[in-house]
């Protein structure tokens, strides 16, 4: 509990600093510097007070197999933590996120600058229409998108129904999905202030090819994501 405490009085002030000092500064970037000068920075700092902090350290798995994009990540959801490290781990990625999360104040405008894809999740129909029509774009710009296709944060325990949304980005766009698998919520579970110490596994799996029908894609997506 100490190391939690003295890890949220250490990180989240310097967080909002440094977003309201880059605030001007990103109105006039683009997407990919906002990347490279706020988002990833952020990210350094995060596992840097999380190591030296808490005791939370990471490995990353099979990245060195990665295929040349564009492709979807589909990554399990667990903690805040994946929200972070893939923009050390990559250049630039589209990020599929709430609608809502646009709205909130300061960090709104970095979803934005970023090319964020925002999906209505009160509506699936015109969820399923935005994530294409953003999708298609990101494609056509060379962007791989990242996707937590059980929409929400969830314990190892829970049973998880992965959406649809990560299909029909599959099918329409006609690229790979690399399913990745995460157990950030050991060390940072969800809904809870305390993080233990420990090491995070971050695993890309093997790479689902186009051409899968809706219940051979869910069916292999399925076993990539149990340990």
């Amino acid at each position: 509990m100490i190391r939690s405490v003295l890890f949220s009085i250490s990180f989240w002030p310097l967080f909002v600093s440094y977003l309201i000092v880059m605030y001007p500064i990103a109105c006039y970037l683009p997407p990919k510097k906002v990347w490279s000068t706020v988002y990833r920075p952020l990210t350094r700092l995060l596992l840097f007070c999380l190591k030296h902090i808490v005791g939370i350290k990471y490995e990353i798995k099979n990245y060195e197999k990665l295929p040349q994009g564009p492709f979807i990540i589909g990554c399990n959801h667990q903690s805040t933590w994946e929200t972070f490290i893939f923009s050390v781990l990559f250049d630039e990625l589209a990020i599929v996120i709430k609608k809502e999360l646009l709205k909130t104040p300061i960090a709104g405008l970095y979803f934005r600058k970023l090319g964020c894809i925002p999906v209505d999740r009160t509506s699936p129909i015109v969820a399923i229409k935005t994530l294409l029509k953003y999708g298609k774009t990101a494609n056509q710009n060379g962007k791989s998108i990242l996707i937590f296709p059980n929409g929400t944060r969830a314990s190892s325990n829970d049973d998880v129904e992965y959406k649809s949304g990560i299909f029909a980005l599959y099918k329409t766009l006609e690229i790979p999905v690399i399913p990745v698998k995460v157990d950030s919520g050991r060390c940072w579970p969800r809904q809870s202030f305390k993080k233990r110490p420990g090491t995070i596994n971050l695993n890309f799996r093997k790479i689902i090819p186009i051409g899968a029908s809706k219940k051979e894609f869910f069916s292999k997506f399925e076993v990539e994501m149990v340990d």
